[in-house]
């Protein structure tokens, strides 16, 4: 039976270092049930996305990162290892839609965009393994990957590692109040995308406008509400 599991997952083409499950049946019931077959149907004319932005409050966020200073670390990268550490908890952000089956990822890829200016504009930062690592060792990453980038050791993901990842880009010149991003029909596999923006005082608290992207399949208003709350959660623990 194992060897059949193995050999399924290969020919799924998912890196074994993501550490793919099926989605069992147990988990579907419910919403599920009916929204992964209905938003996945290729005769259904339709936009399988949601798109949302909220100011999202992270004064207690900030206040924490301020009281725990880690060399290299940046509020940017702070907040991105809390979310990642957040969605290990909500499947339904890991969950991938590969040859009409669905999977849940434990241990997704994160991919980020940096700016690095002239033709090109952008180049992407691969992290792995962050959702089992410590803080530390992932500011270590962050860190290395980022002065290598910065460096001229520009990286550029394939498109089966940018399908499979959780984006999670910065935009911390933009105060924006919306952000649509964009897709394409061969992308729909149910990753997320997020994008923080510029943080700002309002009324004695810190705002950052926050942007979600996703798969209606799998992920709507109500469970982004759930991951919010928890993600706001672990600042105040």
């Amino acid at each position: 039976m194992l060897k059949q599991v193995v050999d399924f997952l290969e020919l799924m083409m998912i890196p074994s270092q993501y550490q793919p499950r099926l989605l069992d049946d147990h988990a579907k019931e419910g919403y599920l049930n009916w929204s992964l077959d209905f938003f996945t149907d290729p005769n259904i004319i339709q936009v399988p996305y949601v798109d949302i932005t909220i100011q999202l409050d992270v004064t207690d966020a900030y206040k924490l990162y301020q009281a725990n200073p880690t060399e290299g670390a940046t509020f940017f990268s702070f907040l991105t290892w809390h979310l990642v550490q957040t969605l290990k908890n909500h499947f339904c952000f890991n969950l991938r839609f590969v040859d009409n089956q669905w999977f849940i990822l434990d241990n997704p890829i994160v991919l980020v965009p940096v700016a690095v200016g002239g033709k090109d504009r952008f180049c992407e930062m691969l992290l792995e393994n962050i959702s089992q690592i410590s803080y530390q060792d992932f500011i270590i990453q962050y860190r290395q990957k980022l002065d290598q980038i910065r460096n001229g050791k520009r990286e550029r993901s394939d498109p089966q590692t940018f399908l499979f990842s959780c984006f999670i880009g910065n935009l911390p010149n933009l105060q924006f109040t919306g952000l649509t991003l964009h897709w394409r029909s061969s992308e729909i596999i149910g990753q997320p995308y997020f994008y923080f923006g510029k943080r700002y005082w309002q009324n004695n608290q810190l705002l950052i406008p926050f942007a979600a992207k996703l798969h209606h399949a799998c992920k709507d208003p109500f469970v982004l509400d759930l991951l919010i709350q928890d993600f706001s959660q672990r600042f105040i623990n």
